[in-house]
């Protein structure tokens, strides 16, 4: 009671009672319970590290909670995997880690914190609110799953309470995680439909695409992305005879009006409307099928507002500067449909990481002193970027293509920082400036404004040697002839 008192009056939760408290209501086991409790530990141990290393993440309140509410309100429930059990030998044989049942709210998992908050966050995967063409909602919603489930599992994944430890092996779906991170990072966590940059879009978009075709065996959808990109063609040879292609326009336009009909016509009739129930549950498979009669409704309603802009579409197409217009975009899209490969390359991945740097660059040039704030943001997110891993064995960093631009995209940050007052002036040489702070930007000191620089020269060396507070984490030997430079400073000023 006591303790309760003072949290208040300090403002400060006590999730591990809150949790507590949820359990009590729980038909869970002790070890499932104790698990969890387990798992709370350890988010709260590691936050304030994940929070000042990647910065583009929720706050420690807002993740708790829905952690919380994910337990009250959605695990009904829980069980652990035991050991020399059938079901043991399966988790084994198909290394899985966690099983879920959205539908039951069910999870069955391994004796394992990781486990159990991936779990967790996957019980309560969402769809995402993708507005944009039909062939990428799929893509992007997977690529926005899996990127969120990785990147939100990383606080106990990758961070301890002491370090940080980047457990690729960890990591289901690498290059998932790699669009998903490169996204955040620039966008913050406003999700794909708020990109400015139109590159970044069409490389993203790309990218989601060739990563789906690859890695699901969903036939459907393949069928259906090859018929639309036959479509486009063909639509756009239609632009090269207008008298044609106004008659086509026509004739689409009075095959929506029909399907619109028909659509207000089965809304509007119950036996109607449970004969298209039966109609397409028939033809779907069990994992698609159709919940129900009033999700049917739904469904008809998106088809019947699609239907709608089709309409629009094709009152404007008729106008002669829509025509030139639509023709144009007709012309980028067909183009950005045959572009897509059967896999993601590792030209692409050099590609996105490039325009990364790029749109860092532009957002850099223009902070000054009353933003000053924002240049230590992209310090810690440059610096995490780079150890964003592309396969088990590189992370961003690695990519032989760009060790230049990513030289001079921290050049440009270590002047800002020292026009702004941000970081020391310790030696009046550019080269030697670079060469000693561009380890700030490969060290993994957790707060780099723990960061002490001592330099040591003797003998046309000198030593830098990098300390987090008093304890010393690395050094850098430079050979050089002649140098004046404090022997010791702290680079945050």
């Amino acid at each position: 009671m006591e303790k309760n008192k003072l949290l208040a009056k300090l403002n400060i939760r006590d999730y591990n009672n809150e949790l507590e408290k949820i359990l009590e209501h729980k038909l869970y086991s002790y070890d499932v319970k104790n698990l969890l409790l387990s798992m709370l530990y350890k988010i709260e141990n590691a936050y304030k590290d994940y929070e000042t290393v990647k910065v583009e993440v929720p706050s420690k309140k807002e993740y708790i909670e829905n952690i919380l509410r994910i337990i009250k309100e959605k695990a009904l429930k829980i069980f652990l995997v035991k050991s020399d059990t059938d079901e043991a030998a399966e988790f084994e044989e198909n290394n899985l880690k966690y099983k879920v049942d959205k539908e039951n709210g069910e999870i069955t998992c391994i004796q394992n914190e990781l486990a159990i908050l991936t779990a967790l966050l996957k019980l309560d995967e969402q769809e995402t609110n993708y507005i944009g063409k039909d062939y990428l909602e799929k893509p992007i919603n997977v690529m926005m799953n899996q990127g969120m489930l990785r990147a939100s599992t990383e606080v106990i994944r990758d961070f301890n309470g002491w370090s940080w430890d980047i457990v690729t092996k960890e990591i289901k779906d690498i290059e998932y995680n790699y669009m998903y991170q490169t996204l955040i990072l620039l966008n913050g966590r406003k999700g794909i439909n708020k990109i400015k940059n139109s590159d970044l879009y069409d490389i993203i978009s790309r990218m989601v695409i060739e990563k789906y075709i690859s890695t699901n065996e969903d036939e459907e959808y393949n069928k259906k992305f090859e018929q639309i990109k036959e479509e486009k063609t063909e639509r756009l040879k239609l632009f090269d005879n207008k008298k044609e292609f106004l008659d086509k326009v026509t004739q689409e336009k009075k095959d929506y009006t029909k399907q619109i009909e028909k659509i207000d016509k089965t809304l509007n009739n119950n036996e109607l409307l449970k004969k298209e129930y039966y109609d397409r549950n028939e033809k779907l498979p069990n994992k698609e099928k159709i919940f129900s009669v009033s999700y049917l409704v739904g469904i008809l309603d998106k088809e019947r507002v699609d239907l709608i802009d089709k309409i629009e579409e094709c009152n404007k197409l008729i106008l002669p500067k829509e025509f030139v217009e639509q023709k144009s975009k007709l012309e980028k899209e067909t183009k950005f449909l045959n572009s897509i490969g059967e896999k993601i390359s590792k030209e692409e991945i050099v590609e996105l990481t490039r325009k990364f740097i790029e749109i860092a660059t532009s957002k850099i040039k223009i902070i000054n002193e009353e933003s000053k704030l924002e240049l230590v943001r992209w310090i810690y997110k440059i610096r995490y970027y780079r150890y964003v891993p592309i396969s088990l064995e590189k992370s961003v960093k690695d990519i032989e293509e760009l060790k230049i631009d990513f030289r001079n995209l921290i050049k440009l940050v270590i002047k800002k920082a020292q026009q702004l007052k941000i970081w020391d002036i310790f030696v009046d040489d550019e080269k030697l400036t670079y060469e000693i702070l561009k380890e700030v930007f490969d060290t993994k000191i957790i707060c780099l404004q723990n960061i002490n620089i001592q330099c040591n020269y003797e003998d046309k060396i000198l030593i830098a040697q990098y300390y987090d507070d008093n304890v010393i984490e690395s050094s850098l030997k430079i050979h050089i002839d002649e140098v004046k430079i404090k022997r010791k400073f702290k680079l945050f000023l």
